[in-house]
């Protein structure tokens, strides 16, 4: 067996081994012998018939098959010998002639964990960001938020004023043509606190239930749906239900569903749960301030099956993402106007920079002698990585 090393660019390598007929036979024999076991013929025990009469009733290619898993295990565990380091994807192999009686040559390449040099990383620093308080109208409108959830609601025949809730059935048309993706039954909004087109509740202010109205709005520029930007859409609807909605008193009882017995205290909770997310949030953008920095400093190959394997992760994200939510990809892209092509080419970007402070952080945890095996240490070390460097 010779076995030839070839560097290949992208941190990637090729072993050719040469196969002589002697080691090719010896292959045959074994699969013939694994083969064996598995033949029945009549007047000897399995495995015990002469070989020649087993190799006749054997089909050629499954015997050709199974030589040739053992000659790649078998030359592989031979090449990857000398490596320093251990291949990060399984080898693709391409073999040549594979007869028995011929001397063959298999190919193998795979990456390998790059060369990586990262720059002077300790010298990234970051200034402290100030503490943003919590104000009383915040904590105001969490608690607002919190007693409309548990609001009771009692449906009523007069016209729907501020405040009150409402189900509508409407349908939208965009230059006369009527479009299923602005149409809905019974929906339900709060008149004064609507999450929808802007002016939309203001329109079935003032109707009873069963009453009906033709409107139309211009939908906003900044609108997610950029074929809907701008755009002026007629809507038909018709106001199905009309309810008082009556908001819990914020004492003690309602407190006690939250699991305080106070409501001073569930007001001190929410005080206290605000400002911790601010606080993340701080530092959620410190930490993409140093990745971003930290990135520059990190110079190395990037292995394409990290970078293939990345993109992959990307793609099946978005696409769960896509059917938790039943959206069809076509439309989501056409909404966006954009192409599936462009978002490949940001996931590939995005990738690059994924790939790189990982090899780059991995760096740094080996100068630092510490081992990183699963996500939540890699995730601490980044971590304290940014605290370090908040001065």
């Amino acid at each position: 067996m010779e076995i030839k090393q070839r560097e290949l660019p992208n941190s990637r390598l090729q072993f050719t081994v040469d196969l002589t007929v002697d080691e090719v036979t010896k292959h045959f024999e074994q699969a013939l012998a694994r083969l064996a076991n598995s033949v029945k013929l009549p007047g000897f025990r399995p495995g015990k018939a002469p070989a020649n009469l087993v190799k006749e009733q054997i089909d050629q290619t499954k015997l050709r098959e199974e030589a040739y898993g053992l000659a790649v295990q078998s030359a592989w565990r031979e090449a990857v010998k000398n490596l320093k380091e251990l291949p990060i994807q399984d080898p693709e192999v391409e073999l040549g002639d594979f007869e028995e009686g011929k001397m063959t040559k298999l190919t193998f390449e795979f990456d390998v964990r790059p060369e990586v040099k990262v720059g002077s990383w300790q010298k990234i620093k970051l200034g402290k960001t100030k503490e943003e308080e919590v104000s009383d109208a915040e904590v105001g409108e969490l608690i607002d938020s919190l007693r409309r959830a548990h609001a009771k609601t009692i449906a009523k025949l007069t016209p729907a004023a501020s405040g009150d809730k409402v189900h509508v059935n409407f349908s939208g048309s965009l230059g006369g043509v009527r479009q299923d993706k602005l149409s809905s039954k019974e929906f339900p909004l709060i008149i004064g606190q609507a999450n929808t087109i802007p002016g939309f509740d203001e329109q079935v202010l003032g109707l009873k239930k069963g009453d009906t109205k033709k409107f139309s709005l211009t939908f906003p520029k900044d609108h997610f749906d950029k074929t809907l930007a701008t755009k002026l859409v007629d809507f038909e609807a018709e106001v199905t239900e009309v309810f008082d909605v009556i908001l819990p008193e914020l004492n003690d009882e309602f407190a006690k569903g939250f699991g305080h017995t106070k409501a001073e205290q569930l007001r001190k909770a929410i005080k206290e749960d605000i400002g911790t997310r601010k606080s993340d949030e701080q530092f959620i953008n410190q930490k993409a301030r140093w990745l971003a920095q930290f990135e520059k400093l990190v110079n190395c190959d990037l292995p394409e099956s990290l970078l293939v394997a990345e993109v992959e992760r990307s793609r099946g994200a978005w696409r769960a993402f896509l059917q938790e939510r039943h959206i069809n990809e076509g439309e989501w892209l056409k909404t966006r106007e954009i192409t599936l092509e462009q978002l490949e080419k940001d996931w590939h970007k995005a990738a690059e920079a994924s790939v790189k402070i990982g090899l780059g952080l991995a760096e740094v945890a080996k100068s630092l002698k510490k081992e990183l095996k699963s996500n939540e240490e890699f995730q601490q070390l980044l971590d304290d990585l940014v605290k370090q460097a908040i001065q």
